[in-house]
């Protein structure tokens, strides 16, 4: 008598391996998957930002909570943060002013080609632009 194929592998070694498998593949979705601390909901790694500080290398909270909550504040403190910035800006208005200007000086070049692109790209809206300013002055 022929013993057939499965007959020479050994089930307890096969389930074993099974067994082995299955426990891989729960690590591999939890290295793929992550809980975010306030919606609780499981969202894939890539909803995370990246955060060298945290043992998984992502953020606790996903991006789209993040901007919830920056939203949230935004909204509570529009006029303090409005009056941080004017006052930032009116502050540093030479610097930024001279970081412009060399800018503008140290990539001419490359300003010039990416002038030119848009140019080119925006041909008949600068057309259509300047006779509609040339209708209203007239």
């Amino acid at each position: 008598m022929v013993k057939r194929s499965y007959e020479f592998v050994d089930i307890a070694l096969l389930k074993q391996r099974e067994k082995e498998l299955l426990e891989r593949e729960e690590k591999e979705t939890t290295r793929i998957f992550k809980v975010c601390s306030r919606c609780r909901v499981r969202k894939s790694l890539l909803e995370f930002s990246t955060d060298k500080r945290n043992s998984t290398s992502k953020t606790n909270t996903c991006k789209k909570c993040k901007i919830i909550e920056y939203l949230k504040y935004y909204y509570q403190n529009q006029a303090k943060i409005l009056i941080v910035n004017k006052k930032y800006r009116d502050d540093h208005k030479g610097i930024r002013t001279k970081y412009f200007q060399k800018y503008q000086e140290d990539h001419k070049k490359h300003l010039q080609q990416i002038a030119k692109v848009w140019y080119q790209a925006n041909k008949e809206r600068i057309k259509k632009r300047n006779l509609e300013r040339k209708l209203i002055l007239s």
